[in-house]
């Protein structure tokens, strides 16, 4: 049989089981590996946020270090200003506990060279009449601190406490012998041009338990 577009049916000879039969469903490809770029990119992503982490913890580092550094700074200054306080104030009530009946004049010299304030004033007002007292009892006094502590302390004051041990001796009578006496002391002190002097100086009643 012929077709109208001139071919045979019956030599085109088409299979029906040919002609109906599905094509096999194909096997699924594998998924494709990542591309190297991906790879590189990750890597840096993950190199970055670790050297983010590694300043983090640097500037934190360097903070911390320099808060201590500021704090030990200023510990030691002001165990330095306590030090250099109590070694002056030592020195003066020492200098104010000392007189030669030889020399009152150099004697009250040396006082008003650590005081200040009111109590230099007082000494400075001793009149010819006292000192010339002073120089006839004939007495030699030697002051000498034995123990001292700084119970107040800024940049510009001080108060110390001070056991004062004070050795007289009485040059009108050269057999007898020196007598030692304990004094407790409070001193305060301030800065006046780059020195530590005295301003009050008074004895304290020790308590007899």
């Amino acid at each position: 049989m012929t077709t109208g577009f001139g071919y045979d049916v019956e030599e085109l000879d088409i299979d029906d089981e040919d002609a109906t039969q599905t094509p096999e469903p194909s096997e699924p490809s594998e998924p494709s590996e990542p591309s190297e770029p991906s790879e590189r990119s990750g890597r840096r992503a993950i190199e970055l946020g670790l050297l983010v982490l590694a300043v983090v913890a640097l500037v934190a580092g360097v903070v911390t270090w320099q808060r201590a550094g500021d704090h030990d700074e200023a510990a030691l200054e002001r165990a330095e200003l306590r030090d250099t306080v109590l070694i002056t104030a030592r020195s003066h009530i020492e200098t104010m506990n000392t007189l030669d009946h030889d020399d009152v004049d150099g004697g009250l010299e040396k006082w008003l060279d650590v005081t200040t304030g009111t109590l230099k004033d007082q000494i400075a007002a001793t009149d010819a009449e006292t000192r010339k007292l002073m120089a006839d009892q004939q007495m030699v006094s030697t002051g000498k601190v034995i123990d001292a502590a700084v119970l107040d302390l800024t940049a510009s004051t001080a108060t110390v406490i001070a056991s004062v041990e004070v050795t007289v001796r009485n040059d009108a009578d050269p057999s007898a012998a020196p007598s030692v006496k304990r004094n407790r002391f409070a001193a305060d002190l301030v800065k006046v041009g780059g020195r530590w002097l005295l301003e009050g100086l008074d004895q304290v009643a020790v308590e007899i338990k």
